[in-house]
This record gives C-alpha cells, structure tokens and sequence, in this order.
C-alpha cells in the first residue's frame, strides 16, 4: 500500500509540474505515462495473485474481490470517456495521438481512484480498530 501511494504521489507531482509549465516539464509527460503504465501492470498482477492465493478457499470473497476490480477499470474507463477532448497543438507538441492520451486518462482515473480507495480503508481500518478498544 506505501508503494502504490508513493507511485500514485509521484506521478501526482509529475502531473502538476507538466500542468504548471508545460514547455519546461513537457519530458514529465512521458515519464508519467512510463510510470503509469508500469504501475497498472504490477497492481493488475499484485490483484490477481493476491485474489488467486489469498481467496482461492473463499470463493465469494474472490468474487467480491473480482467485482471491485472490474468496478474500478470500468469506473476509469467512463470517467475518461466523459473527460473533454486534447487539444490538436497539445497533442502535436508531444507527438501523441488521442488514442494515448486517451489511455493516460484512463490510468490516472484508476489511479485516482485506487489510491482514494486505499487511504478510505486506511481510514476506516484505523476507526474501527480504535472503536474496538
């Protein structure tokens, strides 16, 4: 979880620096994109060996487990779609196509959106433990 929120705040900062000045930091959209990908790849594996070992017993837990991940890429994958077109000189500039920026959008809403998810958790696991007491 330290991992995938020190993946999540670098990409973060690498987002608001391209944001803030697009022609100095514009090397950090490439870096972002890198990085985003890497991270969806290795999460996408740490879920399915984890839903795999872990709740191979509990076979409703694993489809609980396998619903919030499609619940997830699927919320991603709608909230991009919503999201307002690239501008052309943008996506000149980078020399990236809609399709691409189009998949950086999609992974930053998963990303957004796992992040959320595990500092809720943290959050909710720390009440209810402190409750317990």
């Amino acid at each position: 979880m330290i991992i995938s929120l020190a993946v999540a705040l670098i990409v973060a900062v690498c987002a608001i620096l391209f944001a803030s000045n697009q022609t100095k930091f514009g090397g950090l959209f490439n870096v972002a994109y890198w990085i985003l990908v890497c991270y969806i790849a290795v999460s996408l594996l740490v879920w399915l060996f984890y839903g795999i070992v872990s709740l191979k017993d509990k076979p409703k837990k694993t489809i609980i487990f396998a619903g919030a991940v499609v619940v997830v890429i699927v919320a991603g994958v709608l909230l991009a779609l919503t999201d307002a077109k690239m501008p052309t000189e943008f996506l000149l500039r980078y020399g990236t196509s809609e399709t691409a920026a189009r998949l950086i959008s999609i992974a930053c809403y998963i990303t957004y959106i796992t992040v959320i998810g595990a500092v809720v958790l943290m959050i909710y696991s720390a009440i209810k433990k402190a409750l317990k007491k």
